[in-house]
């Protein structure tokens, strides 16, 4: 079961990249909970697909997920990345600043039997996000 699973990770990535929103929807359980780095919880497939992922690629258009590092656990699969991209598009309340990110990211999968995504959390520092897009002071 295990190999399943870190492909299915592998491919929801690459399904972020290429912008394969249904490609990307068809790896998430019905009822998944996925919390995201800020701490909001994305319930189901849609809400994880469009209320998480496709915002970022708003947000910045040219948003890749890359420098994968796949960590096969069985049952889970722990993926690193470095998401990178330029602000071009409003994220959340802050406009749009034009600048660059490289963001280490963390993300811990659960799978169920079927083979999709059950569970999850996200991680990544968000202070340092936001001062390289401008919106905070490094050290505030």
């Amino acid at each position: 079961m295990s190999s399943a699973n870190l492909a299915c990770a592998e491919a929801m990535h690459d399904a972020f990249n290429s912008r394969d929103w249904d490609g990307l929807r068809a790896s998430i359980a019905a009822d998944c909970v996925f919390i995201d780095g800020t701490g909001h919880r994305h319930e189901g497939a849609d809400a994880f697909t469009d209320d998480y992922s496709k915002p970022w690629a708003a947000a910045f258009s040219d948003a890749n997920r890359s420098e994968p590092h796949f960590y096969d656990a069985g049952d889970t699969v722990i993926v690193e990345i470095i998401g990178r991209g330029t602000n071009d598009g409003p994220l959340g309340p802050m406009p749009a600043t034009g600048r660059h990110v490289d963001l280490p990211y963390c993300e811990v999968l659960h799978f169920n039997a079927e083979g999709k995504v059950s569970s999850g959390h996200a991680y990544f520092d968000q202070m340092g996000m936001l001062a390289q897009l401008g919106h905070a002071m490094p050290g505030d």
